[in-house]
């Protein structure tokens, strides 16, 4: 926790491109540690599994060695077995004392030949069942007569544990027994120069009989010098680090470079699983590589501390650390590159927001492909864009709205003067007695009064139809009796709200543009339609109608926000400016409102239609 705390603190208030750097670095330290460190303990495992392989084909020749050596050892036994001089000491068959005398002293002289012929035997023994032996050990014979079995041998550990128990099973096989002392055999144990006289030996017994005998009467054991079976395996230390030696199943040392551990307990075979024939485990900071000796109980052993290996490969630790230290350097720079080029159109774009910022627009990014930073810079560009619309519409909103309130100046007149001189005209046409002018009068008096009296810009449908009344009475004093109006509108749909004066720009667009071609004449019906939320509002006249593609033109017209003005007085004069003077006013005060619609009913002529809000207050 509290190196994602400092992590964070690091990065806080930093830019985006010290941001990528910092967290490329932590990816890229995460990433080459766990590299090297499953590279050096991938190696570590490769050297322990070829440290295994190469000890498993040494234990396999030494292994081949030492059964070679067992198989001289056995074929030397049967070459003393056949000697009749050991037949006639088995039958123990002589009665003068001369012959006996004359028989042991011609076997002494047939081991002894055996002790000068193979330097590794350190002493041959034959033990009869009732108490005979005789024995050669290179320095000295020994002839026992022990009918009561008191002797030393008689009474020793490797005796009663190891070889007769051993031999009941075994015969007629030889039975190895190790880390015995020529002291279990009689021979004094004294110190000479300072040192211990006894000699470490290796056992070979087996149980004997004469041809004439149907059971086991003797035991003949042939005692090898230790350093004989220690260099059959010790020729592989130059090759190998490490400490080699044997012991039997039961964990005891028959055969070491040490010789004070001759005999004592290997704790690394003890833990050897049971069982188990060949292969390796771990022991604290050793490696223990084990592996029985082919036809034998005996386990060759090898055990390795682990630095011996691992110091091969301190060379890669060290080249390992350079390579990662070059790699970082390098994935930095490169990487830093990389980021600032990925980054570049970030940066690019945040010099322009600041840019906008201080006013200054028309700003276009270059495009930078199709990554996250090209769509960011892609949307500025719509925005600078899209702002400058703006600016520019209401620039042009602006111009607009001065020239009508210039237009509203010029046209303003005062009420009362304009009223005034219209009931003077009025009671000069009373008085004249022209009637014609006298209603004409009255009707463009009611029609102006509610616009100069009321500056609502809503009023009630039935006012904005009496409206219409006055605005149709003045039109047919002006173009004759020709045109007439009727209107479909429910009772309950009078008191309704509409924009004040609607009706009087599209009456007079259906007078002057679909009466024109029939003299002025005509029928104009006004509907009104409850269809909630909205009043629909219908203007149908029966003239010569709008082609499609003028109704299309129309429409553009109408919707357009702003042209110069030479354009729009043209279009004013071709499609009257009543139809975009409505629009306009409806959009303006009823954004949300369906757009005003042009169509060319099925009977002829031409059908405006709009749609105001119904308000419940």
């Amino acid at each position: 926790m509290t190196s994602m705390k400092w992590v964070r603190r690091l990065g806080r208030n930093r830019s985006l491109r010290y941001q990528l750097r910092l967290s490329f670095i932590l990816i890229s330290l995460i990433a080459l540690i766990l590299s090297a460190l499953l590279t050096y303990f991938g190696v570590l495992g490769i050297l322990e599994k070829k440290t295994n392989e190469s000890s498993m084909q040494y234990f396999l020749q030494a292994g081949d060695s030492i059964n070679e050596f067992r198989e001289e050892i056995d074929k030397m036994t049967k070459q003393l077995l056949i000697d009749p001089k050991f037949q006639q000491f088995l039958d123990n068959n002589l009665t003068e004392i001369p012959s006996r005398i004359q028989l042991h002293r011609e076997i002494m002289q047939e081991m002894d030949v055996y002790l000068r012929n193979y330097d590794y035997l350190d002493s041959i023994y034959l033990y009869a069942d009732d108490g005979r032996a005789i024995g050669v050990n290179g320095q000295k014979s020994a002839l026992i007569n022990d009918s009561l079995k008191q002797g030393h041998f008689y009474s020793s550990n490797s005796y009663h544990q190891v070889l007769l128990s051993n031999m009941k099973h075994t015969f007629p096989s030889i039975v190895w027994s190790g880390a015995n002392r020529s002291e279990d055999f009689g021979e004094p144990s004294q110190p000479v120069a300072g040192r211990d006289s006894a000699r470490n030996i290796i056992t070979a017994a087996r149980s004997v009989k004469s041809l004439y005998q149907s059971l086991p009467s003797a035991i003949l054991i042939l005692n090898v010098k230790e350093e004989k079976l220690f260099t059959l395996y010790n020729n592989l230390k130059s090759k190998l680090n490490g400490q080699i030696y044997i012991c039997n199943r039961s964990g005891q040392v028959i055969s070491h470079v040490d010789k004070q551990m001759l005999g004592s307990e290997s704790k690394a075979c003890r833990q050897i699983p049971d069982g188990s024939e060949s292969g390796s485990l771990k022991k604290q900071d050793e490696q223990i590589v084990y592996s029985q000796i082919e036809l034998t109980d005996w386990m060759m052993v090898k055990e390795v501390p682990i630095h011996e290996f691992i110091g091969d490969i301190l060379n890669l630790r060290y080249q390992m650390f350079w390579i990662v230290g070059v790699s970082f350097i390098a994935a930095f720079i490169a990487s830093a590159l990389w980021i600032k080029k990925v980054t570049r159109p970030m940066h690019n774009l945040m010099e322009a927001m600041g840019m906008v910022e201080k006013g200054k627009l028309e700003i276009i990014l270059e495009d930078g492909g199709m990554n996250e930073f090209s769509r960011l810079s892609s949307g500025f560009n719509r925005m600078s864009v899209g702002i400058k619309q703006l600016i520019e519409q209401n620039r042009l909103a602006e111009k607009e709205k001065t020239k009508a309130e210039i237009q509203m100046l010029q046209a303003q007149i005062n009420p009362h003067f304009l009223f005034n001189t219209l009931n003077t005209i009025k009671w000069m046409s009373v008085v004249n007695k022209s009637d014609n002018i006298t209603k004409s009068i009255t009707s463009l008096s009611n029609l102006l009064r509610p616009i100069f009296k009321n500056t609502a810009l809503l009023c009630t449908l039935k006012e904005e139809l009496e409206y219409a009344d006055h605005y149709i009475t003045i039109l047919n004093y002006r173009y004759g009796e020709g045109v007439e109006i009727e209107y479909s509108v429910a009772p309950e749909l009078m008191n309704d709200k509409v924009p004040r004066f609607v009706l009087q720009p599209l009456i007079e667009n259906s007078v002057l543009h679909g009466f024109e071609r029939s003299g002025y004449a005509g029928k104009i019906r006004i509907e009104a339609q409850e269809c909630r939320p909205y009043l629909i509002v219908r203007v149908i006249d029966n003239g010569q109608g709008m082609s499609d593609e003028k109704q299309i033109r129309v429409r553009q017209w109408m919707e357009s926000d702003h042209m110069d003005d030479q354009a729009e007085t043209s279009d004013e004069a071709a499609y009257g400016i009543g139809l975009r003077n409505v629009y306009r006013r409806i959009r303006l005060n009823f954004p949300e409102c369906p757009t005003l619609t042009i169509s060319s009913p099925s009977s002829g002529g031409l059908c405006v239609e709009f749609a105001i809000p119904i308000s419940d207050t």
